[in-house]
């Protein structure tokens, strides 16, 4: 009999100890699955937290910036680089109007106005960081016809004076620093090409990186600007 009762005893308390272990198995299951959950909840505001802080223009539609160092070295030879841009247009990009002058100190040398449309698209989420863009140009030229090559006189004689308007088209890529209080700062690569226009037609300083020739080529570096 006394074996019976031990049997029955050591049988309960098996059975106690088992659903004590399912039940702690319940447990950790829950316990695993809630830490889950909030572990993505978790990562999940990060995220959002993340991109809301990253833009610094949701609240600002416009934008004007220059060539700070083009507007310290102002003497009797000037050159201007500076634009307008759009940033209400698209949350993803900004469209912007470069302009840039140059009206050089040698009476003879190319005198320049171009004008550019580019399309900028940001590679992140919001209106920060690097992008890639689009562009087409107008230029107006004026100077003296003739050539870049070399000049060894000074006497040498150029007294055909004309103008050229010159339509070309280009990509590029860059990228934008933009702070919470309006300013930013840019640096960009852009190459291409005119489509529109006569090239090689003026008379300029040995190897002048100007828009008389068919190839486009700019980068800006020291470029800040101020958003509202």
């Amino acid at each position: 009999m006394r074996n019976l009762n031990t049997r029955k005893t050591l049988l309960m308390v098996l059975v106690c100890l088992w659903s004590c272990s399912l039940y702690s198995q319940d447990k950790i299951q829950d316990s695993l699955s809630v830490s889950s959950k909030i572990d993505s909840v978790y990562i999940l505001q990060k995220k959002m937290y993340k991109e809301i802080r990253n833009e610094p223009l949701s609240n600002k539609r416009y934008g004007v910036e220059f060539n700070i160092f083009r507007l310290l070295m102002i003497e009797e030879s000037v050159s201007l680089s500076g634009g307008f841009s759009l940033f209400g247009v698209n949350r993803q990009a900004e469209i912007a109007f470069p302009i840039f002058y140059s009206s050089p100190e040698d009476p003879k040398d190319l005198k320049e106005l171009t004008i550019d449309c580019h399309f900028r698209y940001f590679l992140g989420n919001t209106q920060n960081g690097f992008y890639l863009s689009g562009f087409t140009r107008y230029a107006y030229l004026r100077g003296y016809l003739g050539d870049d090559g070399l000049h060894f006189f000074d006497d040498e004689t150029v007294d055909t004076r004309s103008c050229e308007n010159k339509i070309g088209i280009g990509v590029g890529v860059g990228y934008r620093k933009f702070s919470y209080k309006g300013l930013y700062w840019g640096v960009s690569l852009n190459f291409g090409r005119y489509i529109i226009g006569k090239n090689d037609k003026f008379y300029g300083s040995f190897l002048s990186n100007d828009d008389d020739s068919k190839t486009i080529m700019d980068f800006e570096f020291l470029k800040f600007g101020f958003a509202f």
